[in-house]
């Protein structure tokens, strides 16, 4: 079933950002208004599934957990959350996926790092560290300008992205031990379009409205559902290989990346970026051998 799961699930995160990188292609579209119709598009799926019993999803939040604590927490970890976008929005749209997916692929391998550091049960599993500390090495060093000992700012913003998501993954752990992947997802997903319709609001952003044209926002439509789905599956790894495996184990759907860039976008990735993919996927493999 993980096998299963593992696919499928780094299958649609791979085409979803290849529709992704055409989405933010459109720079005339701030960010705000992308999220607002994004997160809305997410919502109005997740209810659809959730009316779907047969599949068994439910919506249900426990009243014990609704205290200051945990509220305090969501909010705190959706605020960091909205950072990311626009770090990444800029990133993709004005730069390779090929220069930039090295550094995107680290939110996959921090969480381990950070894991392995606060969490006492982790700290036996000392390959699986050392595993995450090189593939972030090789990752990093390969993408530096050895002239000036520099790393673009795109991807410096991808990099950024990827750590403050790798630090927000912890609450998303912690609150799927109370609520259900899709009762967490909707609920963050409300919680979005809140914060992007009240930015709206306050930097009066309507005169965007024209330029969502029916094309753009057919583009969007399809992303938005090829997202969830991804999220979805990946939000139910969590629950059943938790997050060392499955940021492991994720990283390994840059195959499905590499393929969907050659086959929609036309962009042939470079032996550089072949290499550092073999050497993670090695990684993986020699954490598997040790883990088992």
């Amino acid at each position: 079933m993980a096998i299963i799961l593992w696919i499928l699930q780094s299958l649609f995160a791979a085409l979803w950002m290849v529709y992704w990188k055409k989405v933010v292609e459109n720079k005339k579209i701030w960010n705000n208004w992308q999220t607002f119709f994004s997160r809305t598009n997410h919502a109005i799926i997740i209810l659809l599934l959730i009316s779907l019993w047969a599949f068994g999803f439910n919506y249900q939040i426990p009243q014990n957990e609704l205290n200051i604590y945990n509220i305090a927490i969501f909010i705190l970890a959706v605020l960091w959350l909205y950072t990311t976008y626009p770090l990444r929005r800029i990133a993709y749209a004005n730069e390779k996926m090929s220069v930039l997916q090295p550094f995107a692929m680290l939110f996959q391998v921090f969480p381990v790092i950070i894991w392995f550091i606060f969490i006492s049960t982790e700290r036996a599993n000392v390959i699986t560290f050392l595993m995450a500390i090189i593939a972030s090495i090789v990752v990093i060093w390969t993408s530096l300008d050895y002239k000036s000992l520099k790393i673009n700012k795109y991807s410096l913003m991808v990099l950024a992205s990827s750590i403050i998501k790798s630090v927000q993954i912890f609450a998303v752990i912690y609150f799927l031990t109370i609520l259900s992947p899709e009762t967490l997802y909707l609920t963050e997903s409300i919680a979005i379009i809140i914060i992007s319709a009240f930015l709206i609001l306050i930097r009066w952003e309507f005169k965007e409205i024209k330029l969502l044209t029916k094309s753009y926002f057919k583009l969007l439509t399809s992303a938005n559902i090829i997202a969830i789905i991804s999220i979805l599956l990946v939000l139910n790894m969590y629950t059943s290989l938790w997050i060392v495996a499955t940021s492991l184990i994720s990283l390994l759907y840059l195959w499905f990346v590499y393929f969907f860039w050659y086959l929609i976008l036309k962009e042939v990735p470079s032996k550089k970026d072949i290499l550092v993919t073999l050497f993670v996927a090695f990684c993986i493999i020699i954490w598997i051998i040790f883990k088992s």
